[in-house]
């Protein structure tokens, strides 16, 4: 399953670290923004990581994202898109 992560973590430490578990399965398409491809069994792994780093302050969300959302997908500016599909627009 594909998804786009944004988190928004105060600790400089801490938001480090949920960068460098989320790299490992996708990109960094912003500072805090990732795309991951991800099955069931790895998604339960790293929810289960992530949350030893989540204080009441901070929040992730993994947002699934499906090939006919994908394929509607406007991309703007520069950088890495990897959930590429034909029908994907850039400008």
């Amino acid at each position: 399953m594909k998804y786009v992560v944004c988190f928004d973590i105060s600790n400089d430490k801490k938001r480090k670290i949920i960068g460098d578990i989320l790299s490992e399965f996708g990109v960094r398409v912003q500072r805090s923004v990732f795309e991951i491809e991800i099955n069931k069994i790895s998604l339960k792994k790293i929810l289960a990581e992530i949350e030893k780093y989540i204080s009441k302050n901070n929040s992730i969300r993994f947002y699934p994202m499906h090939n006919d959302t994908i394929k509607k997908s406007i991309f703007l500016g520069f950088g890495s898109f990897p959930f590429d599909g034909e029908d994907v627009y850039y400008f």
